[in-house]
């Protein structure tokens, strides 16, 4: 009875002490004393290591002290440690859009792009037809400039997970758009190509939602596109006439919407 009494005050008082300095640490990270509320939140981990907001804080304290685009040892450390913790905060609270949200961009920002694919990957494999993760993954391969691995993801969510959201079909069309538009390495059977799927694309994406003014706004971009690819004048001036038509259709489309908004 005396071990078990002493145990138990042991773990109470270590509770305690958890608290008081759990509250000095986020005293000091308010105070935007960031080096030494670091310190105080890893000893309130090592006081107890069940305390998910103290992996948390001691997160966005090294996102604070980062240099976003520099190289130094200390920033490079800096958000290395800025990921172990958020990762570490999701182990005891997965689900976290907000600390998901913090630790992509923390990974986008120091081009950890295999790592941030290797995360939702995880994700994905738990919660196979989760959209929001293919399309996370596609628009992690389109920043890394992998427009092949992107448009197979973007490709997924919207043939395998959400075949009927709109907005999966739409956001195919955009990266096609995209990729004909700002690589002018292509050749033209390539750039036709990829704006037929991108104009395939947003089309469904209009057929499910017929107020879709932004995708109007991307096939009007594509036929514009389509002309710069056409040899005959007559076939580009036709092109940029379904351009036109498209365009006064998300215009149109788009005020309705701004005045049943008002």
């Amino acid at each position: 009875m005396l071990l078990v009494s002493f145990v138990a005050t042991t773990v109470s008082c270590q509770k305690l002490n958890a608290r008081i300095t759990m509250k000095s640490a986020n005293e000091l990270y308010r105070a935007e004393k960031y080096e030494e509320a670091i310190k105080k939140y890893e000893q309130v981990i090592a006081l107890d290591p069940w305390w998910a907001d103290a992996y948390r804080n001691a997160g966005l304290c090294y996102l604070a002290l980062y240099q976003p685009g520099s190289l130094h040892p200390k920033d490079i450390e800096y958000s290395t440690q800025a990921i172990i913790k958020l990762r570490r905060y999701l182990q005891f609270v997965p689900g976290d859009e907000r600390t998901e949200d913090l630790l992509m961009d923390t990974y986008m920002k120091t081009q950890r792009y295999d790592e941030a694919v290797a995360f939702y990957k995880e994700k994905l494999r738990k919660d196979p037809k989760n959209g929001k993760y293919f399309q996370t993954i596609g628009i992690i391969y389109a920043k890394a400039n992998n427009f092949e691995e992107a448009r197979k993801w973007f490709k997924a969510r919207a043939i395998e997970a959400e075949s009927k959201n709109p907005e999966a079909w739409y956001s195919l069309g955009v990266l096609c758009w995209e990729r004909a538009f700002k690589n002018q390495e292509l050749t033209v059977d390539e750039r036709r190509s990829l704006i037929d799927e991108g104009m395939q694309a947003l089309q469904k994406a209009v057929a499910m939602r017929p107020d879709y003014f932004e995708a109007y706004s991307y096939i009007n971009l594509l036929w514009r596109q389509k002309a710069l690819t056409e040899t005959d004048p007559e076939q580009a001036q036709k092109d940029l006439q379904e351009a036109d038509v498209n365009q006064k259709k998300a215009l149109q489309l788009r005020n309705e919407q701004m005045k049943k908004g008002a």
